[in-house]
């Protein structure tokens, strides 16, 4: 067998190696290896670049622009400001926005961008979502502070494929959501939203008709909240993936009509019951605290999806791996192949009576049913996931 030197590889098997390296110093150690690796080092070392104002940064940006293949080599982009409740005046980030657009063009492998607490300036948006008409961007928009009239809708048009704004929407940010939506009608595929009041409603009337994942965190105890989001929720009829997070009550009434492709579903019990019947669902994954699971907490509603359910998963602050309940549960599903529950306190307890109960549910398909458990910590608690997969003979 003849040797090859580190040197002799080729590069597909350097940067195979320089993905494989676990902390930031080895890379940094192999980026000095030699000039032959620098590059290709540096390509993973800068993937990730966070940027936070209120700390000088001209250093920083002119150390950038003096090494393009570095800005070339940034896939996700971090801007992150100080935290917008705290101080009496509005402070300004305009003059370090300035900066930070004279490398934001430099960027040309670019695929994410979050921008968190920062008072966004007129100027820097415009290069921004300039960089966005051209480049498909995944962009989270956080507690962020926007300017009036941004976007000359309809005449920019962004390539946005994943769009996070976990934030309340209102005046100025609602116009600018809404040029947003309006300039990515072509491309949004995935929203993920924080819903306080009725400012989603008003954005309802925008047509998103590639819109097919939809996630919407619900403030507790608004009312309106609940209305604005079943208003938009309503409105995009192409959403297959719908999770509904927060412990919000459930939505009011969504028409029999709305929501016909939906194919996954993220809810509470009681909005799962309401949700599923009528709607071709394969999917769904059930979200509850304590208070909900009671003994019925998993309802016949759930089996009534046009489309067969296949995959479950169950997400609770409650014990509910009981034979009775397991088995209510493939009673109620029965075309199952996979199914994810929870296991609190002891770990070492014994699937076995459980791994009877589910295959009992699977003769006529051969089913080779086995399980796996996954440990995770906390200060407060220590739970384990099992997984049931069913296979076809």
């Amino acid at each position: 067998m003849e040797a090859i030197g580190l040197l002799d590889m080729p590069p597909e098997i350097h940067l195979q190696i320089a993905e494989f390296v676990e902390t930031r110093k080895t890379l940094k150690a192999l980026s000095v290896t030699s000039r032959s690796l620098r590059r290709i080092a540096q390509s993973v070392l800068f993937e990730f670049l966070q940027i936070t104002l209120g700390i000088p940064l001209r250093r920083p940006v002119d150390d950038l622009l003096a090494n393009p293949q570095i800005c070339a080599s940034i896939r996700m982009l971090w801007l992150c400001g100080m935290d917008l409740s705290q101080g009496t005046t509005p402070r300004s980030d305009e003059e370090q926005l300035s900066l930070i657009q004279k490398i934001l063009p430099k960027m040309l492998g670019l695929r994410m961008v979050l921008i968190t607490n920062v008072k966004l300036s007129k100027a820097f948006l415009d290069v921004f979502l300039g960089i966005a008409a051209n480049t498909p961007l995944q962009i989270g928009l956080y507690m962020n502070i926007y300017p009036y009239s941004v976007i000359p809708t309809p005449y920019i048009r962004l390539k946005i494929p994943h769009l996070d704004l976990s934030t309340a929407v209102d005046r100025p940010s609602l116009e600018f959501y809404r040029s947003l939506f309006h300039a990515s009608t072509t491309t949004l595929t995935r929203l993920e939203m924080w819903v306080d009041g009725d400012g989603i409603m008003k954005l309802a009337d925008i047509n998103l008709p590639f819109l097919h994942g939809l996630s919407l965190e619900i403030a507790e105890g608004n009312e309106v909240s609940r209305t604005s989001a079943a208003a938009f929720i309503t409105a995009q009829r192409a959403i297959r993936a719908l999770a509904l997070k927060g412990k919000a009550r459930p939505l009011p009434p969504i028409p029999p009509n709305a929501l016909p492709n939906l194919r996954a579903l993220k809810a509470s019990p009681e909005q799962v019951s309401r949700l599923v019947p009528g709607r071709p669902l394969e999917t769904i994954e059930v979200i509850s605290s304590q208070h909900e699971c009671d003994q019925d907490w998993f309802r016949e509603e759930v089996g009534q999806s046009t489309a067969r359910v296949r995959k479950s998963r169950v997400l609770t602050n409650t014990a509910i791996l009981g034979t009775p309940m397991v088995s209510r549960m493939v009673t109620i599903l029965p075309f199952l192949e996979i199914l994810w529950l929870p296991v609190f306190g002891d770990v070492s307890w014994s699937f076995r009576s459980l791994t009877r109960t589910l295959a009992a549910h699977f003769p006529f398909r051969n089913a080779s049913i086995s399980s796996t458990s996954s440990l995770h910590s906390s200060a407060s608690s220590t739970y384990a996931s099992i997984c049931f997969v069913a296979k076809n003979g």
